[in-house]
């Protein structure tokens, strides 16, 4: 039973994070587009969710090394999304802020906005993948790296309602 909780958790966070992707990915085409409409309204949720949602999934990481645990068993067309959503959202914001350092255009920038969750989104993939269809997590790792994890995120939540409600 608990182990089926465990699962549910991770697969509820994978669910999340697909939508989460999924979205910034609309964003990102549309602020290349020229279009701000869909920016404008979901833009921050996005961006401020991605940052939520890492919180959770970095715990679930074994030892933290998503590089040499994760990511070396996710099949390789996971890691070339994986790949391809940081090196656009790193290369966007590095290029973004290279050009308009200094500029107050900077802080308006739709572009930028929308491609930096897109990299915080691409780790959090792989981890959950793992932890889902690897098969090399037994059930007590998986209870322990749960229990952890929605500890984080029950103090993340804490938190936030503690900010933003005084």
């Amino acid at each position: 039973m608990i182990v089926r909780l465990a699962r549910m958790y991770v697969g509820i966070l994978l669910a999340v994070n697909l939508l989460l992707v999924s979205l910034s990915v609309v964003l990102s085409i549309d602020a290349l587009l020229g279009a701000v409409r869909f920016y404008g309204i979901f833009g921050k949720f996005v961006f401020f969710s991605a940052l939520g949602l890492m919180l959770p999934v970095s715990f679930l990481a074994k030892d933290r090394n998503v590089w040499k645990n994760e990511f070396s068993v996710c099949p390789r067309w996971l890691k070339i999304v994986m790949v391809t959503l940081l090196i656009y959202g790193g290369a966007v914001a590095f290029i973004q802020l290279e050009f308009l350092a200094g500029s107050p255009a900077i802080e308006s920038n739709i572009v930028l906005g929308s491609s930096v969750p897109l990299a915080l989104e691409a780790m959090p993939l792989g981890i959950l993948y793992f932890l889902l269809w690897s098969g090399s997590v037994n059930d007590t790792e998986l209870i322990n790296r749960v229990r952890i994890s929605a500890i984080a995120l029950t103090l993340g939540v804490a938190l936030v309602l503690a900010l933003r409600f005084g």
